[in-house]
This record gives structure tokens, sequence and C-alpha cells, in this order.
């Protein structure tokens, strides 16, 4: 390296000796951390230190994460091991300005290991990796360099400030940053330096950007606070993570077990770490125990932070989140006070004129607290305080920032007279969330706003969900806890502050609580709190069609205030109006309707309408009014007919509900029916299949028909329902019933075997017989007194064989399991097992047969 105003730069003017490789640092996170074990006599074990009272386990510490080639010791701390294990019992001490452990004091001679022993204990060490006290006897204090590729080098004075300061002891686990005029001065003789520029909130130097410049005069030395008996580590940010505590020089997590410590107490945590609000605490819960500062119940009557600790083992530890540069101080909790930001190393109020509802909403987002309460319409302003000046800061925020700190700077009256004295810190309170929007049910005849609301099946409802916010509302969201299968979620972006919900038909289903919240489009991921209505969905059973025969047809009435009344026959009235009526009674289409006359003047029901024919209710589009009149209104709906049934039957076939296989060749029935209302009438039974549609009719004969199929095959493969027809009220009317189901399966039921090994032993027209009972072929038994020529051509058919030529019995060497078969054929039948049974049976004769087919076959070949 070239010289620099002939000096060479420190710790690089000639090679560092090499260091004895009698200590390391193991099962750390890196080479800078983990346990201390220390090599004697060719083995390696961890240390039990024995303190002589003046021993500081910081500067063991120190000295181990020299020797290590590493920064200054951060943190020393006595962990608990699982078991005993030998460890090594030393009791030297060091001053922290040794180079090596070895060089530690000791009352027996410089170093030296004592014995093994068995421990529960081991010492844990965890260093800087890039920053290191320059032979300072002061913890906090003194010179410092940092570590780059030319070793160990000071720091550059130039653009070194106070949050660079803030970074330095923040590492090192100081306080923060001593603000006094005495510092050490440097020497003024440029060197190799490195000059940071930070922005104060980092939590390590190598964080921050930085460079390296050959002619910068040393920084001053930096003084750090000694208060940070306290710390959070492995947070996100320094202002969160596991709460930890320093005594006699040692850290350790904190444990509070026994719940000694008060709410009060962290916000003063937040406080002495130089955070800002607090923002929450939690227990941290472990498997395994470890090593803690264990409050005491001292605590309980300490007014300040209780730093009373014992030591102990706990599975027990402490997490707080602190804000970093915002607070809300002397308010009744931890989200209202006045508001205050960091300036430097103060906190400073921020300005009522220049709080923009905005920037109100960041801060309280930046301190997990919500949205500020005075926003809403509770207040009509923040509750202003004393006056400061208006050099106060003040923010820009759009509303969307994560950090009020992130906000552009406001922009304020500071350099004039006029300004000063008109500006009042604030005092704010957050809530937990934005408050619950209005909630109305709309529903004919009339609105409801209670939580409970009634409608009647079929009515159309909606719910209207509105808010008065200065914000821009994003959604409102309505979730439906309701009978159907999983919850409904619907988004609606508002109009005027409202957004309206609508339900064209009240169903059962939709019977259950609504909630309704909102967001903004400021915190799109955060909603507001909720505000439920119940609705509850009556039968529709206000109306009626009056006659003794048949429900969907007869004079109409309509109940109202418990009283039934016939509805007056007016202009209004027409069969859109009729049609509602059916739909409402679940009788079909209208198919008409007409005006009663009668003699006598009596009360009715007067109906006025807007109705368009598609509504499920009357009374959702139309109102009434007491009336007397001497007419009525007749309505005839297309369901009169009850729905008839449709059933299947097959001797050969799997059925499941609505859905039938057939075995392919045998027949199957369908039989049409209803129950008795109406004598006559005929039963249609439609076939769609293939596009195609096929109809068959027969006369209704005691209200039933029957419809049947010889073979089936391929053709018959589709969907079949049943209509039944009849003329009453001197209409023609029709009902048709559920559809059913038809499938075709491929079933081998006779086969001829004619002892020979084929691909397709169904293409043989000639050999013993064999047929199928429950899934296995078996040999047909001879001695069976029904088996003839016509059952053979039946089987012979069946196969596609043409007719039979001969059947007849073959002897058997002996007895074997066979089939017999029991008949009732005629010779017309498709299928062997479509007029005839088999049962198992043991029998030395088989049946053989021959048919046409075969001879064919011959020929063809």
């Amino acid at each position: 390296m070239t010289e620099i105003f002939g000096q060479q730069p420190e710790e690089t003017q000639r090679s560092p000796p090499a260091r004895p490789i009698d200590a390391r640092l193991v099962d750390g996170d890196g080479r800078c951390s983990g346990r201390l074990e220390m090599k004697n006599n060719g083995e390696w074990r961890a240390l039990t230190l024995r303190s002589d009272g003046k021993n500081y386990n910081i500067w063991f510490g120190e000295v181990a994460c020299r020797q290590m080639g590493c920064g200054s010791a951060v943190s020393v701390t006595i962990n608990s091991n699982d078991t005993e294990r030998l460890a090594w019992a030393v009791a030297f001490s060091c001053k922290g300005k040794e180079s090596t452990l070895k060089e530690c004091k000791s009352p027996m001679k410089r170093g030296q290991v004592q014995k093994k022993e068995d421990s529960t204990t081991s010492l844990k060490v965890v260093c800087s990796e890039t920053l290191r006290r320059d032979t300072s006897s002061h913890l906090c204090s003194g010179d410092m360099k940092v570590k780059s590729d030319q070793g160990w080098i000071p720091v550059c004075e130039e653009d070194f400030d106070t949050e660079d300061e803030r970074v330095f002891c923040r590492e090192l686990g100081c306080g923060p940053p001593i603000d006094s005029p005495q510092r050490v001065t440097s020497n003024g003789i440029p060197t190799i330096s490195k000059t940071f520029q930070c922005k104060g909130n980092e939590s390590r130097l190598e964080d921050c950007a930085s460079s390296v410049t050959d002619a910068c005069k040393r920084a001053p030395g930096i003084s750090c606070t000694y208060t940070s008996d306290i710390r959070l580590a492995g947070g996100k940010s320094p202002c969160s993570g596991t709460l930890g505590g320093r005594q006699d020089s040692e850290w350790r997590p904190l444990s509070d077990r026994w719940d000694y410590l008060r709410s009060e107490h962290y916000p003063e945590i937040c406080e002495r770490l130089g955070c800002g609000g607090l923002i929450s605490v939690k227990d941290i819960y472990l498997q395994d125990k470890e090593t803690v500062w264990e409050t005491t119940s001292t605590c309980r009557h300490d007014r300040g932070l209780c730093m009373t600790w014992s030591g102990t083992g706990s599975t027990s530890l402490i997490a707080v989140t602190c804000a970093e540069d915002v607070r809300l101080v002397n308010g009744s909790g931890r989200c209202s006070g006045k508001l205050e930001v960091r300036s430097g190393q103060s906190w400073v109020p921020v300005c009522n004129s220049s709080l923009t509802p905005e920037s109100a909403v960041v801060a309280c987002r930046d301190l997990a607290c919500g949205f500020p309460e005075e926003l809403f319409g509770r207040y009509s302003h923040f509750f202003p305080g004393k006056a400061v000046s208006s050099r106060s800061p003040g923010f820009n925020c759009n509303g969307t920032e994560k950090h009020l700190m992130d906000c552009p700077p406001m922009v304020t009256n500071a350099n004039t007279t006029e300004g000063l004295g008109k500006c009042y810190d604030i005092n704010m309170t957050c809530t937990e969330g934005s408050p619950v929007p209005l909630v109305k049910v709309f529903y004919l005849p009339e609105d409801e706003t209670s939580y409970i609301t009634r409608v009647f099946k079929g009515h159309r409802f909606a719910i209207s969900c509105s808010m008065s916010s200065p914000f821009s509302i994003l959604n409102f969201r309505l979730t439906s806890l309701t009978k159907k299968p999983k919850s409904m979620v619907q988004l609606q972006a508002p109009v005027d502050g409202k957004a309206v919900f609508f339900f064209p038909a009240a169903e059962h289903a939709d019977q259950g609580t609504y909630r309704c919240d909102y967001n903004f489009n400021l915190s799109p991921e955060v909603f507001s709190k909720a505000k439920s209505v119940g609705i509850l969905v009556k039968g529709n059973d206000y109306l009626r069609l009056v006659n003794e025969d048949n429900r969907c047809v007869g004079r109409l009435e309509l109940q109202r205030g418990g009283e039934w009344r016939s509805v007056s026959h007016r202009h209004s009235w027409s069969l859109k109006e009729a049609s509602v009526v059916c739909r409402q009674l679940g009788c079909g289409s209208a198919v008409s309707t007409r005006k009663n006359d009668s003699a006598e003047v009596v009360p009715t029901w007067r109906f006025y309408s807007d109705c368009d024919g598609s509504e499920g209710a009357l009374m959702d589009c139309g109102t009434v009014k007491e009336w007397l009149s001497s007419s009525s209104v007749d309505v005839l709906c297309s369901d009169i007919l009850i729905q008839p049934n449709i059933s299947f039957y097959s001797m050969m076939s799997e059925q499941l509900q609505q859905t039938a296989l057939v075995h392919r060749g045998y027949s199957f029935t369908f039989t049409c029916s209803v129950m008795p209302q109406y004598p006559g009438g005929h039963f249609s039974l439609i076939f769609n299949s293939f596009n195609q549609t096929n109809t068959v009719t027969k006369p209704a004969v005691n209200h039933s028909a029957h419809f049947r199929f010889d073979a089936a095959d391929e053709t018959h493969r589709g969907n079949y329902s049943c209509v039944y027809h009849n003329f009453i009220f001197n209409h023609n009317s029709s009902s048709e019933s559920h559809s059913f189901s038809v499938g075709i399966k491929e079933f081998t039921e006779v086969l001829l075997d004619d002892g020979s090994e084929k691909k397709d032993d169904r293409l043989l027209c000639a050999g013993r017989l064999l047929v199928n009972h429950e899934d296995k072929l078996m040999p047909l038994s001879a001695e069976s007194s029904v088996w003839d020529l016509t059952h053979a051509s039946l089987v012979c058919r069946q196969l596609g064989c043409g007719s039979a030529v001969s059947t007849k019995g073959v002897k058997l060497p002996q007895s074997m399991l066979m089939a017999r078969f029991f008949s009732d054929c005629d010779g017309s039948e498709s299928a062997l097992l479509d007029c005839g049974s088999v049962l198992p049976w043991l029998s030395s004769t088989a049946v053989e047969l021959v048919c046409t087919g075969h001879q064919d076959q011959e020929d063809a070949d």
C-alpha cells in the first residue's frame, strides 16, 4: 500500500501476528457468535467461569471477539444446556484489551484452565462483525473502528452525524448517543477511513450506505448512554423483538411469569430505548427452558420501570413492539394522547394546523391503533393543546403510507412572526376500527330498521349500507350468514355514501344474519366494525284459491290483518296478476282469470297493481284497501292436476333411484300412474334419446297405464317421463312426472362352448350350453324336464344364430355343479332368463344344441 502523508493505516502497517487456535465460537449464526469453547491438551470444552467478584463477562467476550477477528462484544449470556457435560473450569479475568484469552490474568498463572467438571451452563458470545471499540475501558464510549478490505480502519469525520451515531450505539447494545460538545477531537491527520450515510433506523452499520476514502480525518470519539440495561433483540427493527435485560454485565432475556410488570411499564421501556409509542406486548412460549432474568415481587411496588431481577430458567419470554418515530403521550391509554414525533434525539409535538386528516390516519396506523376517532363526526376537531412553535413538524400524507415519517413534510409559515403563536400541540384518540355503518332493510309493504326483519317468501327485499365519512369509501361489503351451503360475500362501490344490495325473491335459504362493513381507498385491507341485521322468511300463505276439488283453481281470497276476504275484480286486474298468484301458490302458470258477479255487495279487498307478471308474490307488486263490491276474481292455474308418478320394472336390471341399467336383450316396463283425482284421462310416455323425442299414448285404466319394451338395445338408451292429460274445468290440462334415465348394459347370459380355445366364444352357434347364475357361467343340466327344442330356439335367437336345429343331453364322466332350468316360456321371448330361472344343481348330464347360424357360418367359410 502507498504511503499517505507519510503514514500507513493502523493495523495495516505490518501483518498481524497469527492468533492461537485455542478458542472458538460454535453453534451460532456465523463465525462471530456462538458457544465459547477452549482447547486444552488437545480437547475442546465449553467454559464454566468462576467469578472473583470483579469479573465482568462482557470483557471476557470482548477478548474472545478480538481473538476471532470480529468486532466488539455486543452481548455475553450464560445459556442452559439440556444435560450436564464436561466443561473447563477457569478462574482468569479479562480487562478487555487483551488480544487472546490466554493473555488474561489468573490468580495462578496467565490463562490457565484448571480442570474438567460437569456443568449445565455455557457462555454464549455475540460479536459485532463490522464495528470494534478501540481499547476503551468503557463499554459505550471511545474511538471506533470499522472493518473493511484494508483491515480495521477509523470512521471518517466528514458527514458523520447524529443518525450515524445512533446506529453505532445501537449495534453496540448501548443507549442513544450523548449530545456533548466536549467530544474527543481527532488528531487532524488524514488517513484511510470509512464514511457512512445512515438514516438512523438501521440495526447495523453494514445496513447503511458507505464508502472508503484516503483523505479523510478521523471522526471524534463516540459517547453513548449506558442506560441500555434493557433491549429488544431479534425483531424486524431496533424497536421490536424479545425483551432482554443486562445485570452484572450479563445479557439475558426477561421473563414475567408472575405478571409483576404493569401496563405502564411497557411504554416506559419504549421510551428508554429511544423508540416511539408502544404497539404491542405478547408472551413467547418455548419448548425448552432458557436462562433468563425473572422479575421479582418488588416490581409490584415500584412506580417506575422495575429493574430488580433474579436469575433462573424459564420457557416464557416477552415480545415487545414499539413504534420508531411517533408516539402518543399523557393519554388515557396507548392509543390516545399528545402526538409527538422524533426530531434528532428529541421528541417534539406536531402542530395541529399542519396535521391533515390523511396524516392522522397514517399516525394511527403507524401505532397499530386503528383509525383516528375524531374523523368520523364524534368530535368536530382534534383537541387543541398548548401553543407551540409553528416550526413544529407537519406532514402532507396521502393516507396510504405505513409510517408517518414516510410522508413528505408540509411547508409551514415558519419564517414569519405572524405564524408564531398560532400553532398548538394536538391531542388525538385512535380507535380500534372505523365506526359501524347505518344498515336498513327495505321491504314492501313497509321499511324496517329493527334487528329482525320478517319477509314473506317470494317477496323482494333490499339491504342498504351507508356511512358519512371525510374519506373515500372503496367498497361496502355484505356478508350473509344464512342457510345456504356457504357464506356469500358481496362487494359494492358506494353511490353518495350508500350501497344497496337487492334480493329479487326471498327464499327460506335467505333466512339468517347479514353483516355490513366497509373499507377506505386509503386502507383497502382494513374493514370497519360491522353492523348486523337478521332476516326471517315467513310462508306466503296469505293467499288462496277457494274450490272444493282443487287448490289451483277457484275464487281468489287474501288475508290482511287476520281477516280473509275475496279480491274485487277491478280495472287493474289481468292475466299478469293471475300469473303471479299461480306462481306464489306453486300452481304453475295462469291459464285464465275472469270476473265473478253476485247479487250481494260484501266487504272485499281492492287490489292496486304494479305487477309485470314476473314477481314471486302478489303483495310484492301491489297493495290492497278495504272495498265494498259484488264482484270477485276467479283464477285457473295450469297445475290443477296432481303430478303423476313414473315407475320402472325389469327382471334383469340394476336400479338406483331414478336411473336403471337394463341388460341387453331383456324386457322392461314403465308404469305411469296418478292419485285418484278426476276420472278418465290418458297417459303419454315421452322418450328423449339421440336428440329425438318419441311419444307413446295409452288411456288411463284405474288411473294408470303400462308401457312394455320386449328387448332392450341401444335405441332404448335415454330419458323417460310420464304426462297425464285430462279435460277438466272446460280446459285441457296436463301434468308431467319426474324424469327416469335408462342405460343399456352388456351382459352375457347364455353361451355355447365347443371345448376349443377361441378369442370370442360369443360367435359360436353350436356347443354345450352355459347360463349365467350370479355373474358366473355354469353348464345347463339336461335333467330338466321342461327343456325342449322351443327353449333351444329361444337361445339361438338370443345369440343371433337363427333357429335351433337340434338339442340333446351329453353324459359326463362324473357329477358336477351345474344349473337347473325352471321355465315359464312360450317361445316368443327374446331372452332365456326373461321367462325362466336357474338354480345350482348337481348333475352328470349337460345340454348341447346346434343352431342354424352354425351351418351358415361353415358355408360362408
